[in-house]
């Protein structure tokens, strides 16, 4: 079997993270479209890194993680500019919170040039699937170019397009982020959204009240987590998928949803229903929950460890035997 291929477009982060110190931090690359193409990685997939790569003394330590990890830089576009960089707080659940610092980056400056010379050479690479989300699609210049790529991308028809809201409280206002995100998912096949992004962008309505609203929008399959609680799909006209979430020990949860997002584009993917149009519509109940119970497996995986670990493959088919 070949493993599908997956173009992932978005930020990488240099993300300082407190130690046992309060006052001493470490340098971590993160963000989280990185996260996501890391995990494909180990999942079993092919993904082609787009990106944005700026030239002060923090790239190299991005381009490292991104070598260490068997990922190329071929696709990333060197331009000037700071690396982007995320100041995290741990709460006492195990979640994190971010406070960015992102004026001039490159990560956030994607014009139509560069998206197209980053879509060609996921074309080239013979990608079925297109991911982003997170900053690249609500905060900064560039997104009104990300989303005329994905317009158009929508309109060829050739890439299966996936997207994660990735909400981040405190970046932009309330509203202004949502009108983002609804531009997205309008144009979306692949959605996943956690019970937390959908809490901050619609506070009051239930989060399955906006999934099964956002369904009816153009995605042919939309997924909610919720932590330790499961997952839960959504496809049009069809009732919606539910698996549980898998008892582990938390650790932090950092990079959970971006393993879901993986584990879902990778399944997907060895279901045959990536950059084939009509393919989500007629995948059967049983293939989804196949889907939907690896990406729990695996989640659940990345939260027993610190940081941004997704498991590989391996990892997943033993913990499911």
């Amino acid at each position: 079997m070949n493993p599908p291929v997956i173009a992932v477009l978005g930020e990488r982060i240099v993300d300082f993270v407190p130690g046992a110190d309060p006052q001493a931090y470490r340098a971590v690359a993160g963000g989280s479209p990185a996260n996501v193409a890391l995990g494909v990685r180990r999942l079993g997939g092919d993904p082609v890194l787009l990106g944005r790569a700026g030239d002060d003394g923090l790239a190299g330590l991005l381009d490292r993680a991104i070598v260490d990890n068997g990922l190329s830089t071929a696709a990333l576009l060197r331009r000037t500019g700071p690396s982007l960089l995320a100041v995290c707080t741990r709460q006492d659940d195990g979640s994190v919170s971010y406070y960015f610092y992102y004026q001039g980056s490159p990560d956030l400056l994607w014009d139509e040039a560069d998206l197209g010379q980053a879509l060609v050479a996921a074309r080239a690479a013979g990608a079925t699937a297109w991911h982003t989300g997170s900053l690249v699609s609500w905060l900064g210049p560039g997104v009104d170019a990300v989303l005329a790529a994905w317009r158009a991308a929508r309109e060829t028809g050739d890439l299966t397009l996936s997207y994660d809201p990735n909400a981040r409280p405190g970046t932009v206002p309330r509203e202004v982020m949502r009108a983002r995100v609804e531009d997205f998912v309008g144009l979306s096949d692949v959605v996943k959204v956690s019970d937390e992004d959908l809490a901050f962008l619609y506070p009051g309505d239930t989060p399955e009240a906006v999934c099964m609203r956002w369904v009816e929008w153009g995605p042919g399959l939309v997924v909610l987590t919720r932590g330790a609680r499961g997952l839960t799909a959504w496809r049009p006209g069809c009732a919606p998928v539910e698996v549980p979430g898998r008892p582990i020990t938390v650790v932090d949860t950092v990079g959970a949803g971006d393993t879901v997002t993986a584990a879902l584009l990778v399944g997907l993917g060895d279901a045959d229903a990536l950059g084939v149009p009509g393919a989500l519509a007629n995948l059967s109940d049983e293939v989804v929950r196949e889907v939907l119970n690896r990406a729990a497996v695996a989640a659940a995986i990345t939260c027993s460890r610190e940081g941004a670990q997704p498991p590989t493959r391996l990892e997943v088919d033993a913990a499911l035997s």
